[in-house]
């Protein structure tokens, strides 16, 4: 769909404290809350007299597989339909190996496959990390370099990954077509249970010794690596390195006392020997577990697993993988670590963080853990919690921390809360706020209003329905399945949310009693602090330069010239034309269909325009509004992010901000603001602002959801300026949070700002010139001030004479839907109309670069094409692909180390190339600036090569789309549903003469409106290597 190309909002999601790590060179995936987001609710099933006379028979018939029978060498164990995601669980196990699978039927087009295994590593050498790349590198049946990218443009996946968590890898992937699924599987099983596991590969993926001139034997050597350098970009981020400490410090007697992913300084430490040995024992089929999740026939799937792969083996003991209980520490513990000075981020007093974290209970204990959850969200979430009250409103740090929350993705669960950008001199009194918190709370207890908006939440999200519900459902599990616990239990969230009810009702003391086991009684709690060293970088570099020195004075003339063959081979190997026709593919006519949208209609309802689709939607109506506010000054649209992050957090004039914010929660999943920025598909001359809200609620909420949005909207209060300082602040430090992650974004945003004057507005309200804009303006106004300006945004923005609104709600409902919409439209206010649009202008040639001191890069090039709906648009994002697989992952990634390298297209017409955690910056630079040179000598774009672009472009286009977004194009960017299949069978139809055409026309010259943007560290050569002059941003 065309929102997927855009990039509405850059600040970065929150994460877990155990988080894995993964390859992020494909398309990603809601997060694990969406777990609950495609679900019914439980109902009452009330039997009929002929029913209960044969409830037995009559509940067979619905079994797709029986207990104790055997398919294909698995004995089915156990079937259970869960009601509360409208699904049927079958677990069974293979007679030979013992291998687990796990099969979700379920009447969802989007099916899912995944093999897991429990991988236990007892060093930072990143071991599993680079086996997990390794194994996508090549097997007994795909001997294809890297099979994994290659059939990224070979398939229509909605999803292609592998990841590497604390104690598990996973290979996952869905897709909506059969033929496609069948195709991955077999690359999958081939890729886990037969992989090559090159000795070259092994040097790309993992880490090498290298002349750094490749044909000089004499020249220095240096160390490179694909997951070398991912590491040292993931060690770059504050953020990842205080969770990876946390996850070391307090589980530090087993496999987490290490690093999965590979510690930069320990990953030259790993041998291939090693790797090839970790397999054999680690991917063994008693050691895996297979999930399968949708509606394709799971008979094929046994019998290919079966006769191919595990009739193979014989049953081995698997407890070596498994991991014990983290003994209980007598004493509490402290730990204080350094972190690099981030030039981006807060004042260097206040860049520390400090977070106190106890251990729980097993996670395998599922209704503990469930409860802990809960009880975790009552004390840390929203302005009626605990620590809320106690931490945040004071307003002496930037808030909380990234690994705040609960964590259950490890044996033992922990519950963290911390602190972002704090003085040192804070610590103490952190701590303090610690026990108090915990004191009151065991002696006031918690409010039943907070408890059941908290609950309500949950429950609302059983139904709330996602696109990628069986992805979820895979990553939400995979921990808990890892350590043998109950998966399809947890699945009973109703029952489990009843089962605590029963609790509470019965013991008004519940969650008192559960803090007097977890919080007072517990001497397993770690305070870990970390504060910024000015050194920390060169701290690094020295390391870095004695073990390559360690290293290198090791070797003799036999080994040197070694290393400098093996560069030789592994450059030639990289170069090698790819041998992609032994991997399957899809044709036309597996994907010629285009997806099939329910129809839109268009109303005016109180004279507000109003888009309806009529979808089943489990009994939820899903509301948007769009507020045109392209007629607001220029001053007062840097401030609409800002306006967006605080509005619904400072409560009403009928309600304080706490009263609001449990009336919202009871009865809706929340109100939600965000700034909203299209350009015109047609001609690009033109571009609009908009402030989108969007809610949504069960059917019998719906009432109160219009009346709490009646109230923001005409009521919203912003007078508590001291409250409003706490949220700037706080938002500031979490925009400075994770640039490093996302810097690929940023570096494109960067680069695009220096194309058009809609680019660089749209950098300066998201991209890196937001961060530095907030800081000044902060500096430069005081707080009343701030209010005033807000306040004048909302009363210029919230009426009706600029808006527009979608619903979505059910059939049988939407017509008491409707009538509750047009009650509350004739609410609001009606104002002068503001101007519909802006002109866009482009900019002349220019080049930046954001200083950031850690030590990859993030490369960028955007120049203007053309817009979305013009003819040439579909073919140069077909070129885009191609571009990207055929030349920026070879040449980028595999020959210069980048984790990640891309092109693509936006429908404003910004053609973009990109690098992610690139050693380089010029040199990948280089590589941009010669596509044409490779595009106008490579003879082999075939008809071939040209499908497989195609391929990658419908991954896009048919991605599947919850009920509650459907019409989400047409809303925003006015592409209607005939627009997008024109445009669909347009980029079907593309021929490869008309490829060149575009080639000739759009790479041949260099464009007059460019940019390039790097974010990194300093380079003094710059402007003498790329001949160009720069603009440098510290």
């Amino acid at each position: 769909m065309l929102s997927r190309l855009k990039f509405l909002r850059l600040a970065p999601h929150r994460t877990n404290v155990l988080r894995a790590q993964r390859r992020t060179n494909c398309k990603s995936v809601s997060s694990f809350d969406d777990m609950l987001s495609d679900a019914k609710t439980k109902e009452a099933n009330v039997a009929s007299p002929a029913q209960l006379e044969v409830p037995h028979l009559i509940q067979q018939h619905e079994y797709k597989f029986n207990e104790g029978k055997l398919y294909h060498g698995f004995q089915c164990e156990r079937v259970e339909r869960i009601p509360d995601f409208d699904l049927t669980s079958y677990t069974l196990r293979h007679e030979g190996t013992g291998t687990e699978l796990w099969h979700i039927d379920r009447n969802d087009a989007n099916n899912v496959f995944s093999i897991n295994f429990r991988t236990t590593p007892f060093d930072s050498t990143g071991l599993p990390h680079i086996l997990e790349h390794l194994a996508l590198c090549g097997s007994k049946n795909y001997p294809v370099r890297d099979p994994f990218f290659k059939m990224l443009n070979r398939s229509v996946a909605t999803f292609m990954n592998a990841m590497t968590g604390p104690d598990y890898t996973l290979y996952p992937f869905s897709t909506m077509n059969e033929v496609d699924f069948r195709n991955l599987q077999r690359i999958y099983l081939d890729a886990v249970f037969s992989p090559n596991l090159a000795y070259l590969d092994f040097l790309q993926e993992g880490w090498r010794l290298e002349n750094k001139e490749l044909h000089n034997r004499k020249s220095e050597l240096v160390i490179k690596g694909v997951v070398y350098n991912e590491m040292k970009g993931a060690f770059s981020e504050n953020s990842l390195v205080f969770g990876q400490n946390l996850l070391n410090n307090i589980l530090p007697d087993h496999t987490y006392g290490h690093v999965s992913g590979g510690n930069p300084l320990e990953i030259p430490k790993l041998t291939h020997t090693d790797l090839i040995e970790f397999h054999r024992k680690y991917y063994h089929p008693s050691n895996a577990r297979v999930y399968s999740y949708g509606s394709f026939d799971l008979t094929k799937t046994l019998s290919l697993i079966d006769k191919e792969y595990l009739s193979l083996h014989t049953r081995v003991d698997n407890s070596y993988s498994r991991i014990p209980l983290q003994p209980r520490w007598s004493q509490p513990r402290h730990v204080h670590i350094s972190s690099r000075l981030d030039n981006m981020g807060a004042a260097f007093d206040r860049q520390n963080q400090i977070a106190i974290a106890v251990l729980m209970c097993d996670m395998t204990n599922i209704q503990e853990t469930f409860e802990l959850k809960v009880l975790s969200e009552i004390l840390i979430r929203g302005p009626n919690s605990a620590f809320y009250k106690s931490l945040i409103e004071p307003n002496f740090s930037g808030g909380y921390n990234q690994s705040t929350g609960y964590s259950s993705d490890t044996k033992d669960t922990a519950f963290v809360v911390g602190l972002q950008d704090l003085r040192v001199e804070e610590f103490k009194k952190f701590n303090d706020i610690f026990s108090q918190t915990i004191c009151k709370a065991m002696k006031e207890g918690f409010e039943s209003q907070h408890v059941e908006s908290i609950l309500h939440n949950l429950e609302l999200s059983l139904k709330h329905q996602s696109p990628h519900f069986g992805n979820a459902l895979l990553f939400n599990s995979t921990a808990l399945w890892n350590h043998d616990g109950d998966v399809v239990s947890n699945l009973r969230v109703s029952d489990m949310i009843a089962g605590l009810r029963t609790c509470l009702r019965q013991n008004k003391n519940y969650f008192q009693e559960k803090m007097n086991t977890y919080f007072v009684n517990n001497s397993h709690k770690l305070t870990l602090t970390m504060s910024p060293d000015e050194l920390y970088e060169e701290n690094f570099k020295q390391a870095e330069l004695e073990m390559l020195e360690q290293k290198t004075s090791a070797l003799d003339n036999e080994k040197l010239e070694k290393i400098y063959q093996n560069g030789l081979k592994l450059d030639a190997s990289q170069k090698a034309a790819p041998n992609t026709e032994l991997l399957p593919c899809l044709t036309l006519s597996d994907v010629k269909k285009s997806p099939n949208w329910p129809k839109l209609s268009i109303q005016t309802i109180e004279e507000v325009q109003t888009q309806i689709c009529k979808v089943p939607t489990n009994e939820i109506t899903y509301f948007k509004c769009l507020f045109n506010i392209t007629g607001l000054s220029e001053d007062e649209v840097k401030l609409v992010p800002l306006f967006c992050n605080i509005i619904n957090d400072m409560g009403t004039t009928q309600h304080d901000f706490r009263e609001f914010d449990k009336l919202v929660l009871s009865k809706t999943a929340g109100i939600d603001f965000k700034l909203n920025f299209v350009e015109n598909v047609e001609d690009a001359k033109s571009y609009r602002l908009s402030l989108m809200m969007t809610t949504h609620a069960l059917d019998k909420n719906v009432p109160d959801m219009f009346l709490l949005c009646q109230d923001l909207l005409r009521n919203f209060k912003l007078e508590d300026t001291d409250r409003l300082k706490m949220l700037i602040e706080n938002y500031i430090s979490n925009i400075s949070i994770g640039i490093a992650s996302s810097g690929h974004l940023y570096a494109m945003l960067g680069a695009a700002a220096l194309v058009s004057n809609a680019s660089k507005l749209k950098s300066l309200l998201s991209g890196v010139d937001h961060i530095d804009f907030m800081k000044n303006f902060v500096q430069k106004n005081n707080t009343a001030d701030i209010r005033d300006q807000l306040k004048s945004i909302g009363t210029k923005v919230f009426n009706k004479s600029n808006m527009r609104v979608a619903i979505n709600s059910s059939e049988s409902y939407l017509p008491t839907a409707l009538e509750h919409l047009k009650n509350f439209l004739g609410t609001l206010s009606t104002l002068e109309k503001t101007n519909e649009s802006s002109e866009i202008t482009l900019l002349h040639p220019s080049c930046q670069q954001y200083l950031m001191n850690i030590p990859v890069n993030y490369c960028a090039k955007a120049f203007f094409a053309v817009p979305y709906l013009h003819k040439d648009h579909p073919t140069l994002r077909v070129l885009a692909k191609l571009v990207s697989a055929k030349y920026l992952l070879p040449v980028v990634r595999e020959q210069n180390g980048a984790y990640g390298a891309g092109a693509k297209i936006s429908s404003d017409g910004i053609f973009s190339f990109y690098s992610y955690r690139d050693p380089h910056s010029t040199k990948t630079l280089d590589a941009f600036e010669k596509t044409y040179e490779w595009l106008h000598s490579e003879s082999k774009i075939d008809q071939q090569a040209l499908f497989e672009a195609k391929l990658g472009v419908l991954q896009q286009l048919d991605s599947p789309i919850a009920p509650g977004n459907i019409g989400i194009d047409y809303f925003l960017y006015e592409v209607s549903q005939e627009m997008f299949v024109k445009y669909r069978s347009r980029m079907l139809s593309i021929t490869i003469d008309e490829l060149h055409d575009v080639i000739e026309r759009y790479f041949k010259e260099k464009s007059k409106n460019y940019g390039k943007c790097i974010l990194g560290p300093a380079n003094e050569s710059l402007e003498l290597e790329t001949s160009q002059k720069w603009k440098i941003i510290a």
